[in-house]
């Protein structure tokens, strides 16, 4: 199993559109029994050709740890290259699954060479990510409208990708100090049951300061949130297995995990 470090940037992130792409048909392979079919860009082969990395083997060996801790119904993996712009820099790669059909979407970061990322530790977190979002979606308690959903589904994510790939945490598990994490925890109690402002929480930047007190929130703020929301729960109940955990509601974990960073008064 290779060690793995990624945003899933959980937010529908933009990627590069088809006017990017060679209109011919992607690269497609089969991983985990033919539970996954991965299409891969022209674009995405190319590049990696070029920096000497298979990305067909290594999705397809990491499809394979996936699915034996995870299963579930089927769904369409794509790698492209993804927008600079829009690419988190911890992690070199932004990921989307379609809160519809659960089909997953991660893009690379096109200059792989020239920034210090190993694209097949992001490669192997993200697709765990992205999977896992996939299954709560599509035979799970799914990923809900609320920043609560929001910030479980993404801790989940984040438990569920360290725990396939064992490396160093993810960038925003501890991007928070304790007096951060309670100062923004105050802004979002009240919050959590509101719909429509995930990015900007999960991620941090902009947000309305009639919303949160503030007009900026530290980066990563949702996601390091809803990790440690998730932590706890696991911490209190013991031994869940993924497709359990996938199953079960936010509000439910939310409400077993006891997590409490400060006083609210």
């Amino acid at each position: 199993m290779r060690a793995a470090s990624a945003l899933t940037v959980v937010a529908a992130l933009a990627l590069v559109g088809c006017g990017n792409v060679s209109p011919r048909v992607p690269v497609k392979v089969q991983a985990a029994n033919g539970r996954f079919v991965v299409s891969l860009t022209h674009q995405v082969v190319n590049e990696a050709s070029g920096h000497h990395l298979d990305l067909r083997s290594l999705a397809s060996t990491d499809l394979q740890v996936i699915n034996s801790m995870l299963p579930g119904p089927s769904t369409t993996v794509t790698l492209t290259v993804g927008d600079p712009d829009q690419i988190s820099f911890a992690i070199g790669a932004a990921e989307f699954t379609d809160p519809e059909s659960g089909a997953i979407t991660i893009g690379l970061y096109p200059s792989w060479s020239e920034e210090p990322w190993n694209v097949s530790q992001e490669l192997a977190r993200s697709l765990a990510r992205g999977v896992v979002r996939s299954v709560r979606i599509t035979s799970g308690a799914g990923l809900g409208k609320t920043i609560l959903d929001e910030m479980v589904a993404a801790g989940i994510a984040t438990e569920f990708g360290e725990s396939a790939f064992p490396g160093p945490p993810d960038p925003w598990v501890n991007s928070l100090t304790a007096k951060q994490e309670c100062q923004q925890w105050r802004h979002l109690d009240r919050l959590l049951h509101t719909v429509g402002i995930h990015e900007e929480v999960l991620t941090g930047g902009g947000v309305s300061a009639a919303t949160f007190g503030e007009s900026t929130m530290p980066q990563f703020t949702g996601q390091t949130i809803g990790y440690h929301i998730v932590a706890d729960y696991l911490a209190r109940t013991g031994t869940i297995s993924w497709s359990a955990l996938a199953a079960t509601p936010a509000q439910e974990i939310y409400a077993a995990s006891g997590y409490a960073p400060c006083p609210l008064n």
